[in-house]
């Protein structure tokens, strides 16, 4: 692979308070890989535990490629879209001759511009009107849910679908090099395209998956929009206005699937993702408390501290410490 065509982290620009822009670059953010047909196989490693909190997507233009999972592998020929999401990814090893994009993402990232951003301090929850606006079965694309999937679809050749798909990557690509005033909202916005081609591409995938689910329709649903919605920190009477019953009719379709109540699921959700963030992401408290939807992170951490009986950082030196000791891996590409 031409070194030129590696991008790694350029200028760390800082563009002042606008609304638009990152505290940190895109550059420390995404990374873009494209490889050109060339002699031999390319490969990438990523199961470095301080790199875990990435997603990836492949798309191959031409040639073959074989991706190695936590559990299981993706075989898959040009041309192909393969969406994976953060912590599945092991290895991507494309073969001789194959020509396309490796993407790089931190899922952060992903979160802001694929998963709603209203936010919630220690006063309350916002969004509550949000609910008659966005749904995410009937009014509007469900791509954090797409994100948090593994996807591998088939664009049909020479199609609209994979030139846009082409055309998306290499803006990204063009973004990162450049690294200029918004980057990140334009690969932001590129990264919507490429997860809405995802969702068009895998046209019944998440409805079948649905049907195997144990519970109610209006249990199903309540976790689709749970897993859209989590991180603006919605209220039991949001998600029963997003689903169209009472609140009353949700909390028992709810006890009936769990034995549980609606916000204790919509909690345990906001902190099963603030574990993984903890124990895989390079970031700092205060940013994955902001990232999860707080405003205050002293909130986030009294909140973490009440249901996992330590704080955050505590919770994250102590499982490290553990990964420190059983793991031996070794990560060539973020």
């Amino acid at each position: 692979m031409d070194p030129s065509e590696r991008l790694s982290v350029r200028r760390q620009t800082s563009f002042g308070a606008r609304h638009f822009d990152d505290p940190v670059p895109v550059t420390t953010q995404a990374i873009m890989d494209r490889f050109d047909p060339s002699l031999s196989a390319q490969d990438w490693v990523m199961n470095d535990p301080g790199r875990r909190d990435r997603c990836y997507a492949v798309l191959m233009l031409s040639g073959r490629a074989h991706i190695r999972l936590r559990q299981g592998t993706i075989e898959c020929r040009a041309p192909a879209l393969v969406w994976l999401p953060l912590g599945e990814t092991q290895a991507v090893s494309v073969a001789a001759g194959a020509k396309g994009y490796l993407l790089s993402v931190v899922d952060d990232l992903v979160a802001r511009h694929c998963g709603g951003g209203a936010v919630v301090g220690s006063g309350g929850v916002t969004g509550s009107g949000m609910a008659q606006m966005v749904v995410g079965l009937g009014g509007g694309l469900p791509l954090r849910f797409a994100a948090d999937t593994v996807h591998n679809v088939t664009p049909a050749e020479g199609s609209d679908n994979l030139a846009l798909l082409a055309r998306s990557f290499d803006a990204i690509r063009a973004e990162l090099l450049q690294n200029a005033l918004g980057a990140s909202t334009v690969v932001g916005a590129h990264l919507q395209i490429i997860l809405t081609m995802v969702l068009r591409l895998a046209e019944g995938v998440m409805e079948q998956r649905d049907k195997h689910r144990p519970g109610s329709i209006t249990f199903q649903r309540f976790l689709q929009v749970l897993e859209l919605h989590f991180r603006e920190h919605w209220n039991v009477a949001d998600y029963a206005g997003a689903l169209g019953v009472s609140e009353r009719r949700l909390g028992s379709a709810v006890m009936r699937a769990t034995g549980k109540a609606p916000l204790t699921l919509i909690h345990e959700r906001i902190l099963r993702e603030a574990c993984m963030r903890l124990e895989q992401s390079p970031l700092g408290v205060a940013q994955i408390a902001y990232g999860l939807g707080f405003r205050d992170p002293a909130y986030f951490s009294r909140f973490f501290k009440r249901y996992m009986g330590e704080a955050p950082g505590a919770y994250r030196r102590l499982r490290r410490a553990e990964e420190r000791v059983r793991d031996d891996t070794f990560a060539a590409w973020p």
